[in-house]
């Protein structure tokens, strides 16, 4: 196998294990597998134990190429010269824990290759991509020229809430319900009767001395009337209706966003630190403007923060006017979104997310020039909301300055 085709499967194989090393960088390790060939000047058992030690060597090369494809340090080492990559290079053989995997020794072309497993802790890493970038933020400015000073202007939005829906369906709905009970009760009734009695007497006896008669008649009637009736309605309605219509798929999810105005202070303090460490200088606006007149930044982040809108062109030129009267030749205006609403779909903790946007532009003319335009995210979950917080800015604003300086760096400025 050639020397191209061992190094191209290693990368490969290493870029695999970068996607473990991603999920674990909450324990701070990169964890990868890459492979190292050299020629062997010999056979011999000695020859074969040296080869060994330099395919090591080759491996260490090879392991700090897939480690600077992570995000997180590509852009920040993407300028490093053949010198300073070594020197990372060595302080990885030197920090890292190298395990042999396998190993293999071609006697008849005499080639020795090896895997070797590579376990670095993230932090060492980092400080020791630290000391190269310091080392030489602070060398000799090109031309004689000053340390860059660059003013900034950032509005940060916070997402205060979000409405999921689905655009292609419309649906509607209606009920309505009457119940009325009506009832009357009417009680009437007539009766009707004549009783009638009539008797009549008589009575007689006779004596010899003479003759008695004696009779009576007796009548009786009596009248009585009563009217009865019963009537009684109940009535009870009830209507109801209900209509759905849907049109198009039910795929696509749109989301209604609510905003409110945060402070910029946390995103400006990472800045500084990237900046600094790259020996440049970054001033915030608001520092700007005690000097040189300008549009208040609160007045603006109450105008701009709680809506989606870019900044308006005479808002824009305002804020470039002041930096320039200031001395300023460089200007980065732009804006940050934080998201808090959404938790991790593993462990479940808060989870917030942070979208990014600059823009630099030169204002040394009359009508400015823009260098380049910028978006990085980043995204943190802890079971501490403000933790996870902290950390999203911190990765976004790290990605964002360190792609800052390499489009100031592509344009001569130092």
């Amino acid at each position: 196998m050639s020397r191209a085709k061992i190094l191209f499967a290693s990368l490969a194989f290493a870029t695999v294990g970068m996607g473990a090393s991603t999920s674990m960088a909450q324990v701070q390790s990169i964890q990868i597998v890459v492979s190292g060939e050299v020629a062997l000047e010999s056979t011999s058992s000695k020859g074969i134990i040296e080869g060994l030690d330099r395919a090591k060597g080759e491996a260490v090369k090879n392991a700090w190429r897939v480690i600077k494809m992570r995000p997180d340090i590509g852009l920040k080492v993407r300028n490093l010269n053949a010198d300073q990559n070594t020197m990372i290079a060595n302080d990885l053989r030197a920090s890292c824990q190298i395990m042999t995997v396998d190993q293999i020794a071609d006697k008849k072309l005499k080639l020795m290759s090896a895997r070797f497993r590579f376990d670095c802790n993230q932090q060492d890493v980092q400080i020791s991509i630290d000391n190269v970038i310091r080392t030489s933020g602070v060398t000799a400015p090109v031309s004689g020229k000053p340390r860059l000073r660059l003013a900034t202007f950032f509005i940060v939005r916070e997402v205060a809430g979000t409405a999921i829906y689905d655009p292609n369906i419309e649906r509607s709905s209606s009920a309505s319900a009457r119940a009325g009970v009506t009832a009357s009760d009417k009680l009437s009734g007539s009766y009707k009767s004549d009783t009638r009695e009539r008797t009549t007497g008589s009575e007689g006896y006779g004596e010899s001395a003479g003759k008695i008669n004696d009779s009576y008649s007796e009548r009786q009637q009596a009248r009585g009337s009563a009217t009865a009736s019963v009537n009684r309605t109940a009535e009870v309605n009830i209507s109801e209706s209900q209509t759905e219509q849907s049109k198009g798929r039910t795929i696509n999810k749109a989301a209604d966003f609510k905003y409110r105005s945060a402070s910029p202070e946390e995103l400006n303090a990472s800045l500084t630190d990237v900046f600094k460490n790259a020996g440049a200088k970054i001033v915030s606006y608001s520092d700007i403007i005690s000097s040189c007149p300008g549009p208040d930044p609160d007045l603006i982040a109450k105008q701009y923060g709680a809506k989606a809108d870019d900044l308006s062109t005479v808002t824009r030129t305002a804020i470039i006017n002041a930096a320039r009267s200031c001395g300023f030749t460089y200007l980065a205006i732009g804006d940050a979104l934080l998201d808090g609403t959404q938790t991790d779909s593993v462990t479940g903790s808060p989870q917030y997310s942070v979208i990014l946007r600059a823009k630099i532009w030169d204002i040394s003319e009359q009508f400015p020039e823009t260098i380049g335009s910028i978006q990085k995210d980043a995204s943190a979950s802890n079971s501490n909301p403000n933790l996870a917080r902290v950390n999203a800015v911190q990765q976004a604003a790290q990605r964002t300055g360190e792609e800052m300086l390499s489009r100031l760096s592509a344009e001569g400025v130092r």
